[in-house]
């Protein structure tokens, strides 16, 4: 997970490698981002080596992209705020709170259909994703072209202006936004269709880490 200054860091490097076949220098570095120091640029550098997404070697020229993760398969995927698995009290804004690089194989490598959130709250626990559970803490990832809510599958909804993760079902002239839970306390949300209701886009994964 990234924060939005390291990913400029980041995505500085990846572009003057892909641009000049080499990495940039730390003075390079420094002009390019604007920063008043060397020692600016090397702090971000030793933060992105400890998360594994470059290597410094020896020489003006020792910044190496990629490890294990591998870097150019995959993408950074904006972390936008907090996805509340209970009632929906919390206001649905959209926050920064970094990244998360993601495999494009993951996301079928179309980064901007998605957004991440983080879980808070256990109404959706006993909710399986690709054999995950929705647990209070975990990020779901959102794919936002799918709004259509199925009975089936948990979708991020807006209420009346607060934000949801639930399972969607229709019946005549009311709409139930229904939990999965362990913990029965968590009871269905029985809603009218003059009641604002939106689908923001349809749970497809689960991280916990």
């Amino acid at each position: 997970m990234l924060t939005e200054k390291q990913q400029t860091v980041l995505d500085t490097i990846t572009e003057f490698a892909q641009s000049y076949g080499k990495s940039p220098t730390i003075e390079e570095l420094k002009n390019i981002l604007g920063q008043k120091s060397k020692r600016g640029v090397t702090q971000y550098l030793e933060v992105l080596e400890k998360k594994w997404f470059l290597t410094r070697g020896e020489g003006y020229r020792g910044i190496r992209l990629g490890n294990s993760i591998g870097m150019q398969t995959t993408l950074s995927i904006p972390i936008l705020g907090y996805a509340n698995a209970g009632t929906p009290l919390a206001v649905a804004e959209e926050n920064d709170y970094g990244t998360l690089p993601i495999s494009k194989k993951i996301l079928s490598w179309d980064g901007e259909n998605y957004f991440v959130l983080k879980v808070e709250w256990t109404s959706m626990n006993a909710c399986s994703v690709k054999g995950k559970m929705i647990e209070n803490g975990s990020y779901v990832l959102i794919k936002k072209d799918e709004m259509s809510p199925s009975p089936s599958e948990p979708y991020l909804f807006v209420v009346n202006g607060a934000a949801t993760l639930k399972k969607f079902k229709k019946d005549g002239e009311y709409v139930y936004l229904l939990p999965e839970s362990k913990d029965d306390s968590h009871k269905p949300i029985v809603l009218t269709q003059d009641d604002d209701l939106s689908s923001n886009g349809k749970v497809v994964d689960v991280f916990s880490f």
